[in-house]
């Protein structure tokens, strides 16, 4: 007996030893990204976020962001980036919250209190959503911001892109990729743009640590490091594809002015 769902999963087994063939480098980077969550639990778990009786902890929100930033590069790995930014959602979320229980613990008690109310539900509304998730403890914090609402207009609404793309019914037969699989072109863009994102974030995580914890090796993260080492490529696909240079400017966060050296040269 043959089950549509079976090949289907042999496709996505067959992209993820693919993605491992072309990318060791960016899955070492990658590697290096994951190593950094738990360097910074011990500084995250000893900022206080005390009202009157009650203490909450930011440290769950790192383990949220470290599993939500794999779920995310699974999804990579299986040419499927629009479930990858999906999976990037909490991953932005988390630090924002944490920023913003971090300039007022009461904002930690309105997180917490949110589904006990009318009242309650509106109050958690005006302190995080829209303008308002933007966290003043938190470096980077609008561009972040920003990433997230263009992930639901973007990967969580129904856009043009992937409602107009052909999605392919067929009786039986052999599939080669899974339905909606990225192709090569679309996989590198969202690959570098993914890993410049996590990098952002981490760094800009890093960042407020040092603020509330004093300046630590642990706490520093070397942004241009990565920049360096995946800039030429991330160059050439801003220059061949004015749409995948938006998703690495818009959504991967790199910088406008390294993905045009070569022009200024």
């Amino acid at each position: 007996m043959s089950f549509d769902i079976l090949r289907y999963r042999a496709a996505l087994t067959q992209c993820r030893e693919d993605f491992i063939m072309h990318y060791p480098a960016e899955i070492a980077a990658f590697d290096q990204l994951d190593k950094v969550f738990p360097r910074y639990a011990p500084a995250l778990g000893h900022i206080p976020v005390v009202l009157q009786k009650h203490s909450f902890q930011l440290t769950p929100f790192l383990h949220v962001m470290q599993r939500r930033a794999r779920t995310a590069f699974e999804h990579l790995s299986a040419r499927q980036s629009s479930l990858a930014w999906i999976a990037l959602r909490t991953f932005l979320e988390s630090p924002l919250i944490i920023g913003k229980w971090i300039d007022d613990p009461q904002n930690a008690v309105i997180w917490n209190s949110r589904n006990t109310g009318k009242a309650a539900r509106k109050e958690y509304q005006d302190v995080y959503f829209g303008e308002s998730l933007r966290p003043r403890s938190l470096p980077g914090a609008e561009p972040i911001r920003n990433v997230l609402a263009r992930l639901d207009d973007d990967f969580i609404q129904t856009n043009p892109r992937y409602y107009a793309r052909p999605i392919v019914f067929t009786q039986g037969g052999q599939r080669v990729s899974p339905d909606l699989a990225d192709d090569d072109a679309d996989l590198r863009a969202h690959v570098y743009a993914v890993l410049h994102l996590i990098a952002f974030v981490l760094r800009s995580l890093g960042q407020l640590l040092s603020q509330q914890q004093g300046d630590k090796p642990d706490l520093k993260f070397d942004l241009e490091k990565l920049q360096r080492e995946f800039g030429p490529a991330a160059e050439a696909i801003a220059r061949q594809n004015e749409t995948h240079k938006a998703v690495l400017t818009n959504l991967g966060l790199w910088p406008h002015e390294l993905l045009h050296r070569q022009h200024a040269r």
